[in-house]
Formats: structure tokens, C-alpha cells, sequence
């Protein structure tokens, strides 16, 4: 694909989004019937895209996980395609994520980055808490888990139905002041520390909850079982 044709097909596909989605390669990834938003692939799960006949706009990565059939489609297919050395000081998805605030999304649908290895799943937390302190909020999605994390100050939170819990935890220290409403398990003026786990397995009410707190940052877990 031309250099031309490939930035008139990223634009059309950038039209009226206002979030992006990025998919990893993880063998345990499930995407929602209708992603809605800019989305990007990384690695292995830009052909994953291809597999499910996805229009994606960016695919990112070393691309190690793929054969070189699978690479030339996505070639094809993106329209955009960022090439990373296979040695770099960042992940495959944390430079998708820059590139994507690059672009000027604040809210991106993180999905395939969860699996069996739990060294990627804390890196993206962190990732996550670098970029909430950037104003910008990552939702790391998969089969049972919603995972999130709020700056201080007044949040209403909308709730995944699908899932029966919602657990909160703080970072780098104390949560201050921290109150829960619309939840079966309500809060007031409570501070929560890092290793205090009085916040896990509540229950949302409905389809939106709130939670406010005067410093630190709330990392919010929604799961099923």
C-alpha cells in the first residue's frame, strides 16, 4: 500500500472517534462485537484483527510473533505501520499506547494484554499509572476483568453490568478521604492504604458508581468469577 493511500485510509478511520482501542496477541483475547473507536494492533494482535475481518488504522510491534505470510497482510492491511527493533527500552504495547496519545486520544480500550505472564500484566499497570497522571485513562479489558485507575478528586464511574464486582486499591500510598456511593458496601472518609484490603469484592449497585478522594491515585478492578 502506497504511503498516500495508506494516511487517506487512516484518516477514514479516524473519523468521529473519540477513543481508541489497542489489541495485543494474547492467546486468551476476546474482543467485543463492536469496538467503536481507532483501534490499533500489536504484534500478533494486529493479525488477530485480520482474523476477525477488523479494519485497524496503526499496527505496532517487533512483530517476532508472526510468520512472514502474516506480516505481509498486515502490511497490506494497516495503515499505518510502525516497525520496532526487536531490543528497545519500552514494550510493543507501551509504544502503541504513545503513539495513540500521540495521535490525541485520552481514553483507550487496552484488550489481549492479560495472560499467563504476570511481568506483563504489572508493567501495564504501571504503564496505566504513568499515563492517569497524564490525564489520560486506560482500560485494561478482557473475559472477566475491567481494570482502571482514577485520579483524586470526584469520579463517576460507569460500570460493566457483566461484571458482579468491584474492588479498589490504592497506589504509590494512601488514598485520602476516600468515599464509595452506589455500592453495596459504601464508604465515607476513609483512608486507604496500599497494602490494606478492606476495599476488595464490593459490589456496584447499578450502572455507575461514585468515588472520591482528596490524593493518590485508585486502581478500580470490576471481575467475575
Amino acid at each position: 500500500m502506497g504511503q498516500k493511500t495508506a494516511r487517506k485510509r487512516l484518516q477514514r478511520l479516524r473519523v468521529n472517534d473519540v477513543k481508541a482501542i489497542i489489541v495485543c496477541g494474547s492467546p486468551q483475547l476476546c474482543l467485543p462485537e463492536d469496538l467503536g473507536g481507532f483501534v490499533v494492533g500489536v504484534d500478533r494482535g494486529a493479525f488477530a484483527l485480520i482474523e476477525r475481518n477488523i479494519e485497524f488504522a496503526v499496527a505496532v510491534g517487533d512483530f517476532d510473533s508472526v510468520s512472514v505470510s502474516e506480516r505481509v497482510q498486515i502490511e497490506e492491511k494497516a495503515g499505518v505501520m510502525l516497525e520496532l527493533p526487536a531490543e528497545k527500552d519500552v514494550t510493543d504495547c507501551e509504544a502503541a499506547v504513545q503513539y495513540t496519545v500521540g495521535e490525541g486520544y485520552r481514553e483507550i480500550y487496552l484488550y489481549g494484554a492479560t495472560g499467563a505472564r504476570f511481568d506483563h500484566q504489572f508493567a501495564t499497570i504501571g504503564l496505566m499509572l504513568k499515563y492517569a497522571k497524564r490525564d489520560v485513562r486506560i482500560y485494561l479489558e478482557d473475559t472477566q476483568n475491567r481494570i482502571f485507575i482514577l485520579r483524586s478528586g470526584t469520579n463517576n464511574c460507569s460500570m460493566d453490568t457483566t461484571k458482579k464486582y468491584v474492588s479498589f486499591f490504592a497506589l504509590e500510598g494512601v488514598a485520602r478521604n476516600l468515599t464509595l456511593e452506589g455500592v453495596e458496601y459504601p464508604l465515607n472518609g476513609y483512608d486507604l492504604a496500599i497494602d490494606d484490603s478492606l476495599c476488595v469484592s464490593n459490589k456496584p449497585l447499578g450502572d455507575s458508581i461514585n468515588v472520591s478522594f482528596d490524593s493518590g491515585y485508585l486502581l478500580v478492578v470490576q471481575s467475575s468469577d
